[in-house]
This record gives C-alpha cells, sequence and structure tokens, in this order.
C-alpha cells in the first residue's frame, strides 16, 4: 500500500513523502526488532488529549501503548513514542543531546499515562519510552525521573509566566 502510494502520481506529493517515512519507519522498527520484542504493543487511541503541567497543555502523543504484568499480577501501561531524529550527527556532544532529549521524551511520555491514558492500569516507567528510528535507540523512562519532571515542571511554570494567555 504504502509502495503504491509513493509512486502514484495522482497522490498528492506530501502524501507520497507520508508513505515513504512510513517506509522508514517500518524498516527501522523491524531493524530493531532485538531491542522492541520483549514488549507487548498495542494501538493507541487515535484521539488523545494533551498532557498538562502547570497549567500548559503539552502536545504529546503516544504512538503505541505498551501492556505489561507486574509479578504481584498488576496490569500495567505505557507508551511509545517514535522520534525521526534526521541528525546524521555522530560528535559525542550531539549523542549526550540525543540520549538527554530521549529520556525526556520518554519521562512525558509517562507523564501523559499517567494523566490521560492509565484507566484502570497501573503506569509503569519501563513500559514508557522514546524510539528513536533513525538511529535505532530506545529510550526509556529511568526509574529515578524526580529530577527531569523537576525541569519539565519548571519550564513550564516559566512558559505560563512569561505568556499567561497560552
Amino acid at each position: 500500500m504504502f509502495e503504491q502510494r509513493m509512486v502514484d502520481s495522482s497522490v498528492s506529493a506530501l502524501r507520497q513523502d507520508d508513505a515513504r517515512n512510513s517506509i522508514e519507519v517500518i524498516h527501522g522498527l523491524q531493524r530493531m526488532q532485538n531491542q522492541l520484542g520483549q514488549y507487548s504493543f498495542a494501538r493507541a487511541p487515535s484521539s488523545q488529549p494533551k498532557l498538562t503541567i502547570e497549567g500548559l497543555e503539552i502536545s504529546i502523543r503516544a504512538d503505541l501503548l505498551v501492556n505489561g504484568t507486574a509479578r504481584n499480577g498488576d496490569v500495567q501501561i505505557g507508551a511509545a513514542v517514535l522520534r525521526m531524529t534526521q541528525s546524521g550527527e555522530t560528535s559525542e556532544t550531539a549523542l549526550t543531546r540525543r540520549r538527554q532529549m530521549g529520556l525526556y521524551v520518554a519521562t512525558l511520555a509517562r507523564a501523559h499515562v499517567e494523566q490521560n491514558l492509565a484507566g484502570n492500569q497501573v503506569p509503569t516507567n519501563r513500559l514508557c519510552m522514546s524510539i528513536d528510528i533513525q538511529h535505532g535507540e530506545v529510550f526509556t523512562a529511568p526509574t529515578s525521573s524526580t529530577r527531569r519532571i523537576n525541569d519539565l515542571t519548571n519550564a513550564c511554570r516559566f512558559i505560563v509566566a512569561l505568556w499567561p494567555n497560552v
């Protein structure tokens, strides 16, 4: 379907590009099978509320839900956010920046699950992840995310203070 859409001249250039990118994501996920095979993924809801931190609405969307079960039998839930970083930069600084961004996105995914998607399931950090398709890396929300949550909360508080009508 995507291959056909990619070369179909009756389809807009935007849809052709979307098909090409979709194929790239599928191939990227296939290459990551060893890292992702342990997880149980499910379709995320097509409509998701925004995450609100300190009164600021943050647009984060789970691309996939991640399901699991704790040792005590609790049904757990997480979310995966697919990222196409597109940077080919390989310097130590770039790698550190990409890792930090992946951990922040996974932390935001955890907050999104807890606030909007968990229902009667238990949100868990190990099931909340940022998947960097371009570089084949998976970043899960750290077990100790207090510093990142504080950073995000302070940033949101600062934005609301500067632009109270956002």
